[in-house]
């Protein structure tokens, strides 16, 4: 049978390139300067992660260090503090440092004493910075921006400079020729400044509401008004539950604030015991409690494990809380307007 000449041809495929013939198709038709760029690029990538690890692991143990020497510390025996081959592992492990600083602290009560006196001093001053807060936010009235200032004022100034006559107004509270009620020694001392928003940072506290509530739309307040809420209700029912975030955070500042605080605790209580004045003392109590002796002499060294257990036994309730409360925390950082 006779080829049939004018059968049409078959049709052949068109092959595309690969990726790595495209590449390098690409590379060729590229200029010099293009191609040196490209080389610096893949070198830049390859290189930058392993130093950015670099960073981010130094930046780690910097500010995990205090952490992670108090912890290797504190289960450790004496003995370990003189062995120049112990460094970060204890050569013996031990619970007795954390139990005789337990006991040197009187952890249990000195707890209670900073559970009520810190938390209850944070609770008030927290509702107080919110409604002081709220009224520089949405009300105006003569001599705003004096008292605003004032409010900047108790940020900037120090307490050591108003520590003396804080001591004095306590010391003589009341109304002159009428009476006078000596309150060194009470947690009024604590609880009277939290109460009308001048507390520990309070001027920070405020400014942490007033910018928060700034940034709530007006909207909401004007349909509490039309349904007939007046400004307290307004403020309760409806701004309070908005702000829940900055309650949080506000709260959080205040008892980390509180709970370390040593300077004005130890300018109005001579009995009342803390976590911050128990282990600023730690030194006599260790010496009167474990040797029944005031005046026994403990090397430096040894001394370090039980105040570090004493630094660990102090933080820890802090940091259990921020563990639990931290998404919540930061959520009320950001929206209070601080950062950004």
């Amino acid at each position: 049978m006779a080829e049939n000449i004018n059968a049409p041809a078959p049709v052949q495929e068109k092959k595309h390139p690969g990726s790595r013939e495209a590449k390098r198709i690409r590379r060729e038709s590229m200029s010099a300067e293009e191609r040196s760029y490209l080389r610096r690029k893949a070198v830049k990538d390859r290189i930058w992660p392993f130093f950015r690890t670099v960073i981010l692991l130094g930046l780690g143990f910097v500010i995990m260090y205090p952490l992670i020497y108090m912890v290797s510390c504190a289960f450790r025996e004496r003995s370990d503090m003189s062995d120049p081959t112990v460094m970060w592992i204890p050569r013996h492990y031990t619970l007795d440092v954390i139990r005789e600083t337990m006991d040197a602290m009187d952890f249990r009560r000195t707890l209670f004493n900073t559970l009520v006196l810190n938390v209850g001093c944070s609770l008030v001053q927290v509702i107080s910075c919110a409604v002081t807060g709220y009224g520089f936010a949405r009300f105006r009235f003569k001599g705003k921006k004096i008292f605003f200032a004032i409010v900047i004022m108790m940020i900037l100034v120090p307490t050591q400079v108003i520590s003396l006559p804080l001591y004095t107004q306590f010391r003589y509270f009341g109304i002159k020729g009428l009476f006078s009620v000596n309150l060194i020694d009470s947690r009024l001392t604590m609880y009277l400044p939290a109460l009308t928003a001048n507390g520990i940072r309070a001027g920070l506290m405020i400014l942490i509401f007033r910018q928060f509530f700034k940034g709530l739309p007006r909207e909401i307040e004007d349909a509490a008004y039309i349904d007939g809420c007046g400004p307290f209700r307004t403020f309760v029912r409806v701004m309070a539950p908005n702000a829940a975030p900055a309650f949080l955070t506000v709260f959080l500042f205040s008892v980390v604030w509180y709970w370390n605080d040593y300077y004005v605790s130890n300018t109005f209580f001579t009995n009342t015991k803390t976590m911050a004045l128990m282990l600023t003392n730690l030194d006599n109590e260790l010496k009167i409690r474990l040797f029944n002796d005031p005046t026994v002499q403990i090397s430096p060294r040894e001394q370090i494990v039980w105040k570090e257990a004493g630094c660990l036994l102090s933080i820890a309730p802090i940091l259990l809380m921020y563990v639990f409360l931290q998404k919540y925390f930061t959520e009320g950082i950001e929206r209070s307007g601080l950062v950004g």
